[in-house]
């Protein structure tokens, strides 16, 4: 099955209408419907649902393109939609030509996405906005209103003058069929059978994976793959496609984070032993130098730095086609000894987890 990412982008890219009023402003013509939404909203479902000063509210729904191949959702999945909200919270106090990139994302994770969350929305609000910087944080939760991350954010504020009273077109926003790809089917997965996925040491699985060319439903959706795997040591490639849009022409953050978040994981599974699964509990990334979209190939290692009995922390480095770093993470993750044998057993991915994190009675 073809990579989403292979497909012809959709969604509006340097609409500079999107600039000429203030921020607030702008935000509700969003919501309205009344300017086009960027191609990162259009792939995943990313959706602004309010917007006040200082304040933005998103949701996006829960797709099965989302999952890995044992149909986890990872946490990397809340960094790439909070980075969507918290930029906008700090956008709405921005007065007309101004634009802000992140720079700093940090995100804790508290419950996990299963398959019975529909959708998650998340409610930003603006620290402080200055000529500069602006800081930000933003409460995730699901339908029923559980709390299931907490992350903040770092942006910079820039002047991008446009003039308020030119008449600019309308971009081209691509083909309109198929359907946006978060509302497709997802893709049946060719990972492993869970039933003998307690059976493999993982370094083995994940090496497996790379050479028989198995794949996640969210490789699927984003075009992301791993390409060497070691004791505590990934390495894996990601397009710079114009799908990963905010709007500009750079790669969201977000979608950065999540990459960094699988890519760290990957290098903690492997040094896990055969039965054991592990839990990501938070994730920090800098954001160094800007990557573009339609730009080459981005490359991320992530390695092991502590191997606890019960913590692993990571660190993963992004770089550009030309070698230029364009980001740095850290993360850390709790091990759950015995996680895969009890997936394979049709235990829930949340009750397991529960079971790590729960004091006994």
């Amino acid at each position: 099955m073809p990579n989403i990412t292979d497909e012809p982008h959709r969604g509006a890219i340097a609409d500079l209408r999107a600039l000429q009023q203030e921020g607030l402003q702008t935000f509700k013509r969003y919501i309205r419907g009344d300017l086009p939404l960027p191609p990162i909203w259009r792939l995943t479902g990313l959706h602004p649902t309010e917007a006040g000063l200082g304040k933005a509210t998103f949701s996006m729904p829960i797709s099965p393109w989302l999952a890995d191949g044992t149909g986890i959702y990872w946490g990397g999945i809340y960094a790439l939609f909070a980075d969507s909200p918290l930029a906008s919270a700090i956008w709405t106090t921005l007065p007309a030509s101004k634009i802000l990139t992140t720079s700093e994302l940090n995100m804790s994770f508290l419950r996990p996405i299963t398959e019975q969350t529909r959708n998650i929305i998340g409610h930003a609000t603006t620290v402080h906005s200055g000529s500069q910087v602006g800081l930000s944080t933003v409460q995730i939760s699901d339908q029923e209103g559980r709390t299931l991350a907490f992350g903040s954010s770092r942006c910079l504020i820039m002047d991008f003058p446009v003039d308020a009273d030119t008449d600019f077109p309308a971009p081209d926003l691509g083909p309109t069929t198929p359907e946006d790809p978060y509302l497709r089917l997802g893709p049946s997965s060719n990972f492993c059978n869970l039933q003998e996925l307690a059976g493999w040491t993982p370094i083995d699985l994940q090496k497996a994976t790379i050479e028989e060319g198995r794949t996640h439903p969210v490789w699927l959706f984003t075009g992301y793959r791993a390409t060497a795997i070691e004791d505590g040591c990934c390495e894996a490639t990601l397009p710079s496609s114009a799908w990963f849009s905010n709007g500009s022409f750079s790669i969201n953050g977000g979608l950065l984070a999540w990459a960094a978040d699988f890519t760290m994981g990957a290098a903690v599974y492997s040094t896990l032993p055969a039965g054991d699964l592990f839990a990501t509990l938070d994730m920090h990334i800098r954001f160094t130098h800007a990557a573009n979209i339609d730009s080459g190939p981005l490359k991320l290692i992530a390695r092991v730095h502590h191997r606890g009995r019960q913590l692993r922390v990571s660190s993963c480095v992004i770089t550009n086609a030309e070698g230029k770093r364009v980001a740095m993470a850290t993360g850390s993750a709790l091990v759950l000894p015995g996680g895969a044998r009890m997936l394979g057993e049709g235990k829930k991915a949340e009750e397991i987890i529960a079971s790590a994190t729960t004091k006994p009675a």
